[in-house]
C-alpha cells in the first residue's frame, strides 16, 4: 500500500512538473483499457539491453548483440554479429521516442543504422558523453552513458504486444494491435478499433488455447510464425509472471521474410515492492551500465520506512497519510505555490524519522520554505514537535517552518515549538497555523517575502557596483 500511494502521487505530479516524462508510455498503455486503472505501484525501470537479456533467460527471440561503453567497444560488439540486416545501435536511456529524438552533439536520432562495425563506432561517438532529447525526456534530455548494439533484421510485418495490471480485471491484461511499430498513443487515437484486449486469469495463467486464440486475432500468415507466436507469448506471459512486473512492452513484436517472429524492442517494468523476491533484477538495475535517474532521497527514505517522492516545486511538505498529503498539495497549488515533494511519514512515525524526513526535505536543492500539516490520531503531535526540534538543530534549518498540528497531543506539541522558539530567540523562523488552509496562505506568503528580499538584496548589488 506504501508502494502505491507513492506512484499515485508521482503519477498525479510528475506530468504536471516534467510534462511528457517517462511515465507517459505506461500510462498511455493503461489508457486503453476502457474505464480501467490498474493497480498503483511503484516500479524500477529496467533498460533495453537488460530487458533483452532477461528475455533471452526466458527463452523469447530476440537480435543478437550487446552494451558499449566507448566506440571502441561498440566496434568489437558490433564485428562478430551479421550485418545483412543492417547494425543497430541505440541510445540507452530511460525514454520513448529515441529515434526521433536528437543528441546535444547534433546527430539526429538516438537509434542509428549502419553497415559497418567503422560506422557503428562512428555514431557511437556522437551519442555517449551527449544528451538524447525526447519527447518524453526533460528539456535538457538525459545523459547517454551507453549504447546497445545488435543485429537488424529485415521486417515484413509488426504488430503491438503488452502486458500489464489491471484492477477492474483483477489481474493480468494482455494488449496487442496489428499496427506496431508505432507510438502507442497514435494507435489508440487514430485506430483504436485495432487494438485488442484480453484479460488473463491469475490463478490459471495463459494456457495454450488462450494464446492460440490472442494470436489467431493478430492474423499470422502460416503455421510456422502462428507456432512461434504462441510459444513466444505463452514464453512472455512466464517472464511476467515470474519477475513480478507491472509492464512488458514490445513494439514491435516482427516478423521475418523468413517467417521468423522476434521481439524488436522492450520495455520492461518491475514492481519494486516485490525486490525481496528479486533480487538480482534489483542488483542488475542498480549495476547498470547505462544512465540512471535515481533520487538518492527516495532510497534514504525507503531505508528509514517513510515515503518520499520528490518534485520539482518550492515549498517542502511534511504530512502523515496518503490523501492529505494530496490535499496539502494541492490547497499549496490553490494558493499559488509549488509542492517540492510528496512525504508521508505514517501513522508511527518516531521522533528519529521525523528528524530523518526533515533532512531529506531541507536537501532538495530548491525547497524555501517547509509546510508540517499533521493530523494526530495515532500520530502524536508531541512527538512530531520533538522531531522538529531535533531536526532543527541538527540540519540548522534556514528557511521558514510553518507548522500545523491537530489531533491527539497537538497542543502540546504546538507549545513545545513555541517554547523552542523562545529559548532559541528567533533563530528559527517557525511559524504555527491553524489550519490547512492557513498553513498554506503562510508558506506561499513567507515564498514571496523571500522573493522580494532577494530582489532587493539583487538591486543594492547592482546599484552599489554602478556607483563604484
Amino acid at each position: 500500500l506504501r508502494r502505491q500511494r507513492q506512484m499515485c502521487i508521482r503519477d498525479r505530479y510528475q506530468r504536471r512538473v516534467h510534462g511528457d516524462s517517462r511515465y507517459k508510455m505506461i500510462r498511455s498503455l493503461r489508457s486503453l483499457v476502457p474505464r480501467a486503472k490498474v493497480l498503483a505501484t511503484r516500479d524500477f525501470h529496467l533498460h533495453e539491453y537488460q530487458s533483452k537479456d532477461i528475455m533471452r533467460e526466458f527463452g523469447v527471440t530476440v537480435q543478437k548483440g550487446g552494451i558499449a561503453l566507448t566506440p571502441e567497444e561498440a566496434f568489437k560488439v558490433a564485428e562478430p554479429l551479421n550485418p545483412k540486416g543492417g547494425l543497430i545501435v541505440k541510445a540507452q536511456v530511460h525514454a520513448g521516442g529515441r529515434g526521433k529524438g536528437h543528441l546535444t552533439s547534433g546527430l539526429q536520432g538516438g537509434v542509428q543504422i549502419c553497415k559497418t562495425p567503422a560506422e557503428v563506432a562512428k555514431y557511437t561517438k556522437e551519442m555517449l558523453g551527449y544528451n538524447l532529447i525526447t519527447k518524453q525526456t526533460k528539456a535538457e534530455g538525459l545523459p547517454v552513458k551507453a549504447v546497445l548494439i545488435h543485429e537488424g533484421i529485415d521486417i515484413n510485418r509488426q504488430i503491438y504486444l503488452g502486458l500489464l495490471m489491471d484492477r477492474k480485471y483483477g489481474g493480468p491484461v494482455i494488449l496487442a494491435s496489428k499496427n506496431g511499430g508505432m507510438d502507442i498513443e497514435d494507435v489508440a487515437k487514430n485506430h483504436p478499433e485495432s487494438i485488442m484486449i484480453e484479460p488473463v486469469s491469475i490463478s490459471k495463467g495463459l494456457g495454450p488455447e488462450q494464446a492460440a486464440k490472442i494470436v489467431d486475432k493478430l492474423e499470422f500468415a502460416n503455421e510456422k510464425q502462428r507456432t512461434q507466436a504462441i510459444e513466444q507469448l505463452q514464453k512472455l506471459y512466464k517472464m511476467f509472471i515470474g519477475l513480478d512486473a507491472t509492464q512488458v512492452e514490445i513494439n514491435p513484436w516482427a516478423v521475418t521474410p523468413d517467417d521468423d517472429v522476434y521481439c524488436v524492442d522492450a520495455k520492461l517494468l518491475i514492481d519494486d515492492s516485490a525486490s525481496f523476491r528479486q533480487q538480482k533484477y534489483l542488483k542488475m538495475k542498480k549495476s547498470s551500465l547505462a544512465s540512471e535517474d535515481v533520487d538518492p532521497n527516495e532510497e534514504k527514505a525507503e531505508q528509514i520506512g517513510i515515503n518520499y517522492v520528490g518534485l520539482n516545486g518550492n515549498i517542502g511538505c511534511m504530512v502523515n497519510g496518503a490523501g492529505l498529503a494530496m490535499s496539502t498539495m494541492d490547497i499549496i497549488k490553490l494558493k499559488g505555490g509549488e509542492p517540492a515533494n510528496f512525504l508521508d511519514v505514517g501513522g508511527g512515525a518516531s521522533a528519529k524519522q521525523v528528524k530523518s524526513a526533515f533532512e531529506i526535505l531541507t536537501s532538495h536543492p530548491q525547497v524555501k520554505a517547509i509546510l508540517v500539516n499533521i493530523f494526530g490520531g495515532i500520530m502524536r503531535g508531541d512527538i512530531i514537535a520533538e522531531g522538529i526540534v531535533s531536526a532543527c538543530k541538527a540540519v540548522e534549518l534556514k528557511v521558514p517552518l510553518v507548522v500545523r498540528l491537530t489531533g491527539t497531543n497537538s497542543q502540546e506539541g504546538m507549545a513545545m515549538l513555541e517554547k523552542f522558539t523562545k529559548e532559541t530567540h528567533g533563530k528559527y523562523n517557525i511559524i504555527t497555523a491553524n489550519d490547512l488552509d492557513d498553513a498554506a496562505t503562510k508558506a506561499v506568503k513567507c515564498l514571496k517575502q523571500i522573493d522580494h528580499a532577494t530582489e532587493y538584496t539583487s538591486k543594492l548589488q547592482y546599484l552599489s557596483l554602478i556607483h563604484i
